[in-house]
């Protein structure tokens, strides 16, 4: 027995994963929901392109539709400001009637240095009601992955984790 308890909080202090919810809220799939590039704050280039991606398909995956404001040119991000890049992506979210923007912010994207070279991974979602401004959902999630994981499943794992709910 102590063994199983030895090893039960070993595994839980190794497989380190944090997810913070602002408040729960349940969205409906009958609405339109944009998604744009986040914001990146990592040394890491394309970490906003590639979350917001990883993000996309897994709301595909829960079957709800999603027009991609997603470009590939980050090089656009880095020449302005933050709320520059927010507002320009508001605007062509409103352009194609979307009734929300999900963006967010990626803190860490990289691989630590040494033996195991473990996936480290941490970004925020925001659902924001495009009529009001409101931000009616923001999470965050951090997670670092053993050495056999790629970052990719790292940042799908989190997405899954953050999506809210949505109802029929």
């Amino acid at each position: 027995m102590l063994k199983i308890l030895t090893l039960s909080f070993t595994l839980l202090f190794m497989a380190c994963s944090s997810i913070v919810h602002k408040e729960s809220v349940q969205l409906s799939h009958n609405k339109i929901y944009a998604i744009g590039s986040f914001w990146n704050y990592t040394q890491t280039p394309m970490a906003g392109l590639k979350s917001a991606s990883i993000v996309e398909s897994v709301l595909s995956q829960k079957n709800i539709s999603v027009i991609s404001l997603v470009d590939g040119d980050e090089q656009k991000s880095l020449k302005q400001s933050k709320i520059a890049f927010l507002k320009e992506q508001t605007q062509k979210a409103k352009k194609l009637k979307a009734d929300y923007l999900i963006t967010g912010e990626v803190q860490e994207w990289r691989y630590k240095s040494g033996v195991d070279s473990e996936p480290v991974v941490s970004y925020s979602i925001k659902i924001i009601e495009l009529n009001s401004g409101k931000v009616l959902f923001n999470s965050i999630g951090a997670k670092s992955g053993w050495g056999n994981k790629s970052i990719g499943v790292v940042a799908q794992e989190i997405a899954s984790e953050l999506i809210p709910k949505f109802t029929d």
